[in-house]
């Protein structure tokens, strides 16, 4: 597991500190890539207090993606959903505003679902 994309960033917001320090030894894969363990076990405990993780250009110079956790019915992060777009095509900040409302009302859902089963 790395941790640069936003899903792999919000299913680790589930994930034991153990299997995290593993995940920080990965390799950076762009010049923007968070590679300080401090640094990236920060930006997943942001990921769990804000309830997503936002990423810009750590997996893909031009890529820009944000995602939300799904959680199971006991509250266990069991997978995240995203959406990526260019960097040109759309901030960081109209991502917040427009595209986390509509990923965090899907994540709920998909989560009712869990809970009816």
């Amino acid at each position: 597991m790395h941790l640069h994309g936003p899903r792999a960033r919000g299913r680790a917001t589930g994930r034991g500190d153990r299997r995290l320090r593993r995940a920080l030894r990965r390799l950076p894969l762009t010049s923007k890539s968070i590679t300080a363990p401090d640094r990236l076990a920060a930006a997943v405990r942001t990921a769990r207090t804000d309830g997503y993780a936002l990423v810009d250009e750590e997996l893909e110079l031009g890529l820009r993606s944000i995602a939300v956790p799904i959680r199971d019915r006991t509250g266990r992060t069991v997978a995240a959903i995203n959406v990526s777009t260019q960097t040109a095509r759309h901030t960081v900040e109209e991502m917040r505003r427009d595209m986390l409302p509509v990923l965090r009302q899907a994540a709920d859902r998909i989560e009712a679902y869990f809970v009816v089963q």
